[in-house]
């Protein structure tokens, strides 16, 4: 394989922002795991994940070909507008990828397909609308991720379990905090297609103390969930727990302090790792819940 194919190979895995349909693919774990008290086999796990995998990445590809102006200043670097992949070609992809997730959410329930199609019908909504009202598209975006969790426990049970509206809750407002965040490190782009994003409209510093206020809302409700299944948990599990809860408190403490578009692109990969281990402790609590 020669060295031009395959840098045209990374650049397409590069578009589908590999990290995002690889962290929704785990929220659907985590979902079917809590709602069977067990791990998933692999009959039951694999067009779950696909479906989620395969939405997800085309939801990214075709938000990039709606973005290219935006990314052109944000993202200059990104895939299409460095010129790797041509807009055309990317948006052929993300038709290619949706129709592969179609065809995999047939596999399912007709009430877990109905949440992906239409999860995914609204991601694609607000890229081409929603965005534009700031808080409105943070919201949006935030609920089509928190959903996941529901789409995972329908897969596995056809049932939404309570605890899993508890984790949907949280995730939602990790999710809005973190959307607030990108916003920050989004605003040169976001002006020029006149974007009503909290950062521009109040300035970075009032959309980081919002995220912060999400994060805490998080924080202090994180607790709460986990406090009953407490005499459940050992030791190792507590203190993953604990390391996150740390490291948000890290992470809104920096952000507040330093409101800039390096300092916000740093927060958003580190509330990524944070949400990461809850995610794995949740999943491990959901074998004996």
């Amino acid at each position: 394989m020669n060295l031009g194919l395959l840098s045209n190979i990374f650049s397409y895995i590069r578009l589908i922002r590999p990290s995002a349909p690889i962290l929704i693919s785990l929220v659907t774990f985590t979902g079917q795991t809590i709602s069977l008290k067990a791990f998933p086999n692999f009959e039951l796990i694999l067009f779950p994940l696909l479906t989620s995998f395969l939405l997800t990445a085309s939801s990214f590809v075709i938000n990039d070909y709606l973005d290219f102006e935006i990314d052109c200043i944000n993202r200059p670097n990104a895939p299409i507008p460095s010129g790797q992949v041509s807009r055309n070609s990317a948006l052929y992809f993300g038709i290619i990828l949706f129709i592969l997730g179609f065809l995999s959410s047939i596999m399912l329930n007709w009430l877990a397909m109905l949440i992906a199609l239409c999860t995914f019908l609204l991601s694609i909504l607000y890229s081409l609308y929603g965005k534009k009202y700031g808080l409105l598209g943070n919201i949006i975006v935030s609920y089509c991720v928190s959903m996941t969790f529901i789409f995972g426990s329908i897969t596995a049970t056809g049932l939404i379990e309570p605890f899993i509206i508890a984790i949907f809750i949280l995730s939602f407002f990790a999710n809005l905090g973190r959307e607030i965040t990108q916003s920050i490190s989004d605003m040169e782009g976001d002006k020029v297609k006149k974007v009503r994003s909290v950062a521009i409209i109040y300035g970075p510093k009032a959309a980081a103390i919002l995220a912060s206020v999400c994060y805490l809302i998080t924080v202090f409700l994180g607790p709460m969930v986990f406090l009953y299944l407490f005499n459940k948990l050992d030791m190792l599990r507590a203190s993953f727990v604990l390391a996150s809860e740390i490291g948000f408190f890290y992470s809104i403490f920096f952000l507040i302090k330093y409101p800039s578009k390096e300092r916000a692109m740093m927060t958003v990969k580190q509330i990524n790792l944070w949400t990461i281990i809850v995610l794995v402790v949740i999943a491990l609590i959901g074998l004996y819940f």
